[in-house]
């Protein structure tokens, strides 16, 4: 199913602009999207998209629901979509598990330091 790059809406097949922003549809699946009902709070940025799918991995065995986020714009190989942000994206948590993810991303991280 083709999906607006811009607001991740997902079109029916023989669908080639989207009806709303008139962009281009890029193949595929939209990438997940952040629930709109939690507020999210970005713990930490990555430099590129392995780091984010480790600590996304820490986090999520920890119970903590996490968004990956990236900066790059979908379907133009790499070009970031906020020319302001050099990392590659960010990890989001609700509010209320802050701390908690805060607390397991350290501990993740002084356990790299000790091996």
């Amino acid at each position: 199913m083709p999906f607006c790059p811009e607001c991740n809406t997902d079109y029916k097949e023989n669908v080639f602009t989207c009806s709303q922003c008139k962009e281009d549809l890029l193949p595929g699946l939209a990438p997940t999207q952040v629930p709109e009902k939690v507020d999210w709070y970005v713990v930490e940025s990555v430099p590129n998209e392995i780091a984010g799918l480790i600590l996304k991995n820490v986090l999520e065995d920890e119970g903590i629901e996490v968004y990956l986020r990236t900066n790059e714009m979908p379907g133009y190989a790499g070009v970031k979509g906020n020319v302001g942000k050099s990392e590659w994206g960010d990890l989001l948590v609700p509010t209320y598990s802050v701390n908690h993810a805060l607390e397991s991303i350290k501990a993740y991280y002084d356990s790299i330091k000790e091996e």
